[in-house]
């Protein structure tokens, strides 16, 4: 499962992985030479917080999946998450999509927009539909964030389908469902970890 987080805090990765390598087919850029190997696994000494259901095994020993490992290693907070077993907030999200775009996750370019926060109570369909159209409107998948039931924050992958419509893929287990533009960002979606509301999203802004 390469695009199912093999860690409990590895959406943030995951997403990215999803985003950036899409980004790269859809513009036919290589992906960066030490993470071109979209569907190998690795060994993972360091098991704190991964996921036996969903990792692999060898030799008695849990596999990961090494692309979202490589992005974890090279985007990761070096000082506030140096194993890489916590969550990473949004300058984490763009390193990786840069890292993977890039090689190198302190690059300038490409752009990554972000916009809303967290703890803004106007939604972004009030505050931001300028933006939320562009994202759109560039036609490929981008991270949005969301808060779940249990209060943690949560990392998906929106894909346009059509200028009212987006397709959710959650990395926590893969579930798909398509939604409107309104219950992505306003009225919710329900998906297998409960119901939730987009508050911000991060996008790759078009060249």
């Amino acid at each position: 499962m390469h695009n199912v987080q093999n860690h409990i805090n590895w959406c943030w990765a995951t997403a990215a992985k999803i985003v950036g390598v899409e980004y790269c087919h859809r513009n036919r850029l290589p992906i960066h030479a030490g993470i071109n190997i979209e569907h190998a696994n690795t060994i993972r000494k360091d098991c704190q917080g991964l996921r036996p259901q969903i990792c692999g095994l060898c030799k008695g020993m849990l596999t990961v999946d090494a692309m979202q490992l490589d992005i974890v290693e090279h985007a990761k907070d070096t000082y506030r998450n140096p194993s890489g077993n916590l969550p990473e907030d949004d300058e984490g999200k763009a390193r990786a999509l840069r890292y993977i775009i890039t090689g190198n996750p302190s690059s300038i370019s490409p752009e990554i927009v972000t916009i809303g926060h967290y703890w803004d109570e106007q939604g972004l369909l009030d505050s931001s539909p300028s933006l939320i159209d562009e994202a759109i409107r560039s036609g490929t998948p981008f991270i949005g964030n969301y808060q779940r039931q249990d209060g943690t924050f949560h990392s998906v992958v929106l894909y346009p389908m059509s200028s009212s419509k987006l397709k959710l893929f959650d990395p926590w287990d893969g579930f798909q469902g398509q939604f409107s533009i309104s219950q992505i960002f306003r009225s919710g979606f329900l998906t297998n970890q409960g119901k939730g509301v987009i508050l911000w999203i991060q996008y790759i802004r078009p060249e």
